[in-house]
């Protein structure tokens, strides 16, 4: 019996020690999916919709957001700057287009390319950019563990150069899967600054589950994009029609 535990003890004492290796991208983006919903629920949206506002630290609101897409790059939003004005941008699926006010208070339509579309839609749907992470898996590389708004996450770098570049990162819940943060660098005359993205309570929307809101921290300083309303396959799709004066935009160019 004793040589049986001196054999027993010498194999747990001498035996290679193995170490956890770190999830692929693949790994962690996949389990988002299905930490939202799954890959079905999301490629069975028809059209998405939401409701908010943004508020500064005291609560104060300043931008009331409406935001509707659909299938095929429909797409309207409009953003009223509380106490100022109101600016829209939208398209119909082969042209897009910005409204904004000029310094008589006229509204003023240009048209504008897919590109500054999609710019202008990340910065109000964070939905869409956790669903398109999988198509730049080329410049995604996991650094590992980490502490981010109090949990244990995967860490990720992401790179739009081809290249890995650590200036932007995202945070995966270890426990949930799901994407709780991002975090950017800031370029200014002065410094770099850091920005820390959260995203917040977390409802069911269909058969989604979502964040319904996204805050943005610089420097200690928080403003909030909270959404009161988001709904899927409800939107009207005759919201997404170009407004006359695009339309005579389109014609004269």
């Amino acid at each position: 019996m004793i040589r049986f535990l001196v054999t027993i003890l010498t194999v747990l004492l001498f035996a290679p020690i193995t170490h956890a290796t770190n999830p692929t991208p693949e790994d962690l983006l996949e389990g988002a999916i299905k930490a939202i919903g799954g890959k079905h629920a999301i490629e069975s949206l028809e059209s998405f919709e939401l409701h908010g506002m943004i508020r500064l630290p005291d609560g104060r609101p300043v931008i009331e957001i409406d935001l509707a897409t659909s299938r095929g790059g429909k797409v309207l939003a409009v953003q009223t700057f509380v106490g100022i004005g109101q600016t829209r941008f939208g398209s119909d699926g082969t042209t897009s287009w910005e409204e904004t006010p000029s310094p008589s208070k006229k509204q003023v339509f240009k048209l504008i390319d897919d590109k500054i579309l999609s710019q202008k839609v990340k910065q109000l749907n964070w939905i869409e950019w956790l669903t398109k992470l999988p198509l730049q898996l080329d410049v995604i590389k996991v650094l590992g563990e980490t502490e981010f708004e109090g949990e244990t996450c995967w860490e990720i770098s992401i790179s739009n150069k081809n290249k890995i570049d650590s200036r932007e990162k995202a945070y995966f819940s270890k426990a949930t899967k799901r994407l709780i943060g991002r975090q950017t660098t800031e370029h200014t005359n002065d410094k770099d600054a850091i920005v820390n993205i959260y995203f917040r309570d977390w409802k069911p929307v269909g058969d989604l589950q979502l964040f319904h809101t996204v805050v943005f921290n610089r420097g200690g300083v928080e403003v909030a994009m909270v959404f009161d309303t988001i709904e899927v396959n409800s939107v009207d799709d005759g919201i997404f029609d170009l407004p006359t004066a695009v339309v005579q935009l389109r014609v004269n160019e």
